[in-house]
This record gives structure tokens, sequence and C-alpha cells, in this order.
């Protein structure tokens, strides 16, 4: 087959691990992206590697053509909606020979929709967040925007199919009103900057992070540390982490709980992180809560390895790699049933799952891993599971299901 990809910024997202696998299974793949190697937002960069033939516009540049309605369209559509629009409508048409199109994202999605009325393709949009529609789940940021919601609920009524990445993202799909028959659930995949090829000896890399971390904060030697690794926004649950931990804590001493992540501004609460802190304080545990901060991406995995325990409590989450890279290096999560990849780690005895907000039940299990463990799980489970060959044929196997007409 030739599979055209719809992805800006391609080498900066995980998408360009899964056109390198396209192309290994022997498929061409034909990529519309935006970088700034480019030097026009009207003329092509064309590059090649293997069978990956990129069409690459410049990622903030405007076609001169359009520059007027650009400027028009921008407080309703952005800066430069149609140097896209006709991007996109150059490369459908160099590329009439693609059997089909993956297009990461509703809002890319929108361009290739309106396209798709007036030239013959067989696209699938991919969705990886739940922003923009109507949920049962309230927490203050929450995006919201009726123009918005009715722009992505009209790609997914557009699109061919709906390419879910979780079943987390499937529900809110279904819950948001996209027909449940247009909706394959395949996961993400694992990323090259994920691989942990370079620890050689898992157990010696745990206790030399371990030795340093606690160094580094100042944690007493055998105690026990709880991480979370994500941005400090409500979305994220991290309220529910710290309640849950010091029901445990109360009950258990020589417990802290670190938190990583950059703090944010939320309406209506000013620091995140000071209303994390205040929760802490409120609930008796201030001085065993850690603020951690951002974390380098190359220092993720060995405040992961650091860790007994990993904590992912968030509100809704529709994939989170942070459990799959705990799993990797071999550290359990305790996560919320809206974690979206949660079940492919539990698979793999690298999770527990806790439905429901109650901080007490969060105790419970953080209490019962505490006491018990877990059976030992290798990392390299998750990384099998998860590896780009193995979900490229899914995703193959769907662009077939569409190009046979039976979506």
């Amino acid at each position: 087959m030739k599979i055209g990809i719809v992805a800006p910024g391609i080498w900066n997202s995980i998408h360009l691990d899964m056109a390198k696998a396209f192309g290994a299974l022997g498929h061409d793949v034909a990529i519309y992206t935006e970088d700034g190697r480019a030097t026009s937002g009207a003329r092509f960069l064309r590059l090649r590697e293997g069978r990956l033939d990129f069409f690459v516009i410049h990622h903030v540049r405007r076609n001169p053509w359009t520059w007027l309605f650009d400027r028009l369209a921008k407080p309703w559509l952005g800066r430069r909606f149609f140097t896209t629009l006709v991007a996109m409508a150059r490369y459908f048409a160099a590329t009439r020979d693609c059997d089909l199109y993956f297009v990461e994202g509703d809002w890319i999605g929108f361009f290739v929709a309106i396209l798709a009325r007036f030239m013959p393709l067989r696209w699938v949009v991919c969705i990886h967040d739940s922003d923009y529609l109507r949920l049962p789940l309230a927490f203050p940021g929450r995006p919201a925007s009726r123009w918005k919601e009715a722009v992505k609920l009209w790609v997914l009524r557009s699109a061919d199919l709906v390419r879910a990445n979780s079943f987390v993202t499937r529900d809110a799909l279904v819950a948001g009103g996209c027909a449940p028959d247009r909706i394959r659930v395949v996961p993400l995949h694992i990323t090259g900057w994920m691989r942990i090829d370079a620890i050689t000896d898992m157990p010696a890399f745990k206790a030399r992070a371990r030795a340093e971390v606690f160094a580094k904060w100042h944690i007493p030697p055998g105690e026990r540390l709880l991480v979370t690794m994500c941005r400090l926004v409500p979305v994220k649950g991290l309220d529910l982490a710290i309640r849950g931990f010091a029901r445990a804590a109360r009950r258990r001493a020589g417990l802290h709980l670190m938190l990583c992540g950059g703090d944010r501004v939320v309406p209506g609460l000013g620091s995140y992180r000071e209303h994390l802190a205040g929760i802490a304080a409120e609930e008796g545990v201030a001085a065993q809560v850690i603020f951690a901060g951002n974390i380098d991406i190359r220092e993720v995995k060995r405040y992961f390895a650091a860790a007994d325990l990993q904590l992912a409590p968030s509100v809704i989450d529709t994939f989170n790699y942070g459990v799959i890279e705990a799993a990797m290096v071999e550290t359990h999560t305790i996560a919320s049933d809206m974690v979206g990849a949660g079940p492919w780690v539990q698979e793999v005895g690298a999770a527990a799952i806790v439905p429901g907000r109650d901080p007490e039940a969060w105790g419970r299990a953080i209490e019962a891993f505490l006491a018990s463990g877990v059976p030992p799980f290798a990392g390299g489970a998750i990384s099998d599971r998860l590896a780009p060959q193995r979900i490229a044929p899914m995703l193959i196997d769907l662009a077939r299901e569409v190009v046979a007409g039976r979506a």
C-alpha cells in the first residue's frame, strides 16, 4: 500500500516512528509536515528517507497569495488557515496514488474534511484527546468551546474511520456524540526516545538511581518514595494523589510523595503548585510532599526507577506515557480507571487500576502495594507489547478495512 500521513511537526512527535515502521513493512509513505528547514509557506521542500517521502512547508511563514485571507480570518481560524489549506490541497493533489491517509488530530482533520468535499480521498482521523467534548467531567481549566466542539464532531463524522488511542478516548468520543461503530481502538506505540537498550543491568540502574535521587532530595535511606510525573494541572488529579497518600501516610511511617512537573496558573486557583501545597498542609503531610519541578526528559527514567511506586490519578488522561516509562524501568503504577494506557500496562503486571476518586480507596491501594509489592515483571514486556512494529500492522489492517469498503 501507499500510506499518507498528515502530521505537522512530525520530527518533534511520536509519528515519525510509525512512518518508519510502515516503511519497514514494505509500504511507501507520503508525509505532509511543517518545519523550519523549508524556506516557504507556499512551496514544498521535498525530502526522501528510504520509503518516506516528505512534503514540507515552513512552519511559520504565510503563503503570499493567501496572506490577505489569512489576516482577515486570523481572529476565528488562527494566523495562517488558508496557507495551510492551500498547502494541504497541493499535497493531496501530488499524492493521489495514496490508498489512505492517517490524519493526526481533529484540528488538522478540519482542513482534510474541507478538502475531502472537493477531492476524492480516504482518510482516518487519529484522536488523542477529549478536548471540547461535552462530558460529565468537571475540573478547573477544562477546555470548552461550542465552535471547537462543532468542528471536532464534524471531523469525526467526515472521516472514513476514527482511530482512538485508548478505550478511555473511545468512551469519551462516544459520550461526546461520535457513533461507536466508526471508532477503532489502536494504542499508541513506544517511541525511540523511550527505549531502554542502554540499561544493561536493571537492578543496578534502579539501585544507583534510588541512591542519587534520595541523596539529592534528602530522603533517609530505607524510607519509601511515591512519585507522580506530569504537568501540575487539575486534569491530572494530583489533589487525589495527595489525599490518598495522606491516608496511607497516617497509618504507615516513612512515606514521601514527590510531585514532578512544572507549575501552571489555573484561572480561579492561581498557582496550582501553591494550591496543592495547601491541600498537603490541610491533610497534615506538607513535610512529606516534595515539589521537584520540571524533570529533564533525559532524567525521567531515573526518577521512575528510584521510586517504589508511581501514582497516576488523572481525572481523564487519554493515554499517558508516564505509566509506560515507569513500567519500562520496572516501577509499578497505581492508576485511575481514566488513564488510557492503564489496561495495557496492567496486562504485563505493571499496574493496578483503582476505579473512582475516593481518597480512602487510593490510600488502601498504596498500603497494600507497600505491604506486599507485586511479583517481578520485565521492563521489556511493555516495550514488546507496544513496539512500533507491533502497532503498525494494526493500523495497516485498519487502512485495508477502509480501502475494502468495510468501514
